[in-house]
């Protein structure tokens, strides 16, 4: 005779194959968004607001947990939140508030089996050029902001505070971020941009993501101050 206990225990270790709306995947931050995800803005589904671009040279964590710095530019849909939950989902519902017209990414996700992800994961990424008009001015003003706040820039300039004749590597750095903290206000008064998405335009401030090479900054009148980042 098999114990009930038994039958549970092994109901309980099967796989599962369906959602059980636990919330955990979008909990862990939004999408990144493909080629084919270009709709979404077409039909007013996702605005520029909604998310943000990671630039190459930014250091991502991979589906597995690992590490990479990425080679080339990606978008995804902002969080909120300490635990980052995606801005598109209803915490208390535990749903997507777009569910019908989620991303390519959320459409393939499957927590007990990530094949079809992998999968929509290797399609090519969108690209701030697919969102914006070929003869907006905006797309010089990208253009001049990626040549001068690169992060192969940043970084040789951060290894140069590790030289002789440091404090020009300090001033580089600085001055790396003010141009990027400045250009945004001065854009969204000029061009009349929405702030909430300057972190599309230009992606996330060097203020913030340099703390990758161990530093930290602190806002000091209209200037910066370095100091190293705590563990």
């Amino acid at each position: 005779m098999v114990k009930d206990s038994h039958i549970i225990s092994e109901r309980e270790e099967a796989p599962r194959t369906h959602c059980i709306r636990c919330g955990t995947c979008c909990m862990k931050g939004g999408p990144t968004l493909h080629e084919d995800d270009a709709t979404l803005f077409a039909k007013g589904v996702l605005e520029k607001i909604h998310v943000y671009t990671l630039r190459k040279g930014e250091v991502i964590r991979n589906i597995d947990d690992s590490l990479m710095i990425l080679e080339g530019e990606m978008i995804k849909i902002k969080g909120e939140g300490e635990t980052w939950s995606c801005i598109l989902f209803d915490v208390n519902e535990k749903a997507c508030k777009i569910y019908q017209d989620r991303p390519a990414e959320c459409r393939a996700l499957k927590c007990w089996d990530p094949l079809d992800l992998i999968e929509v994961m290797a399609m090519p990424r969108l690209q701030r050029t697919n969102l914006i008009n070929q003869d907006d001015e905006i797309l010089k003003v990208i253009e001049a902001h990626e040549q001068r706040c690169d992060y192969e820039t940043l970084e040789a300039a951060v290894k140069g505070l590790q030289k002789p004749g440091s404090d020009k590597a300090v001033e580089k750095i600085l001055e790396l971020l003010q141009y990027d903290h400045h250009i945004r206000p001065f854009l969204t008064e000029k061009l009349d941009l929405d702030p909430n998405a300057m972190n599309f335009f230009f992606g996330r401030p060097l203020a913030t993501t340099i703390r990758r090479f161990g530093l930290c900054v602190k806002e000091e009148g209209e200037g910066f101050t370095l100091v190293p980042a705590q563990p």
